[in-house]
């Protein structure tokens, strides 16, 4: 896109499935600037650290102006301008408050899309940051045009064949350890080519593993490449899962956070079932 004779670039931190592809302007959304375009000015959604955004960032050039919006406690602070509002519930929230604030209207389309961001990062109003303020925010957006039931299904029953045999293969590896406090699962490259999916499938399955009743602490391995290995982390208990992950340069939200390897997932395994291990045990001798 181009404002006042600038090219401006929007990165969010990971590519959007095609189960969103119900949103209003989901067609015009690329991997990367146009051929040859140097953005000037990069505006980073909901993004930790630049890594999230993988290798997006070697598009931007050494003279853009970053500006980093997120409301992730552990945000590394990247930008030039850096708003961060650990106490939002998502983005989307943050979002709303600027177009208020600048004066913007928010039009049905507009709306649409902040109520996902507003319904997917409370994991449909299920998680313990949907607070008043959310849910206000929610019905208004609602009033503004957003439609909650047609959203709802688009987001949550609508899902491809190919997402529910990634889910069942990934499902059949889960390990419930520490009498119970403990589940971990993998998706790996495999499973993927056998039920035909993309990474991006497996965004569910972790919520599946924090369903657990008497849980603590959830875990989901992913296998991106040989030697590349991320994890998603879901905390019930006292263990703080962003803490855990910047242990190994991730971060995220005390209940939900993430991190990535350079290494096999065999070897990740190990490394960061004896590190929640300890945590789990840790947090315990706390109480």
């Amino acid at each position: 896109m181009r404002t006042a004779g600038k090219h401006v670039w929007v990165l969010i931190p990971h590519p959007l499935p095609d189960m969103y592809s119900f949103l209003p302007g989901f067609g015009d959304i690329h991997e990367g600037p146009p051929s040859g375009v140097e953005p000037q000015l990069v505006f980073f959604f909901d993004s930790g650290n630049l890594e999230r955004s993988g290798s997006s960032v070697k598009h931007i050039a050494s003279h853009a102006t970053i500006v980093n919006i997120d409301h992730h406690p552990s945000n590394s602070r990247f930008g030039d301008v850096n708003v961060i509002d650990p106490n939002a519930s998502a983005v989307g929230q943050m979002v709303m408050e600027m177009l208020d604030h600048f004066g913007y209207r928010i039009t049905q389309t507009i709306a649409t899309n902040l109520y996902v961001a507003l319904l997917t990062d409370t994991g449909g109003f299920r998680h313990e940051n949907t607070t008043v303020h959310a849910l206000e925010d929610a019905a208004r957006l609602a009033s503004l045009g957003a439609d909650p039931g047609q959203i709802a299904t688009m987001v949550y029953k609508m899902r491809p064949e190919t997402t529910l045999k990634l889910s069942g293969q990934a499902l059949a590896t889960m390990r419930v350890e520490m009498q119970g406090r403990l589940a971990w699962a993998k998706v790996t490259k495999r499973m993927l080519r056998e039920a035909n999916a993309v990474m991006a499938e497996s965004e569910g399955i972790i919520d599946t593993l924090n369903s657990i009743a008497g849980l603590e602490l959830a875990i989901l391995f992913k296998e991106v490449q040989r030697d590349l290995t991320k994890i998603s982390v879901r905390s019930r208990g006292a263990v703080d899962a962003a803490a855990m992950c910047a242990l190994f340069g991730g971060g995220g939200h005390i209940r939900a956070a993430g991190a990535e390897f350079d290494k096999p997932m065999d070897e990740t395994v190990k490394i960061v079932l004896a590190t929640a291990k300890e945590a789990i045990l840790a947090a315990s001798a706390k109480a």
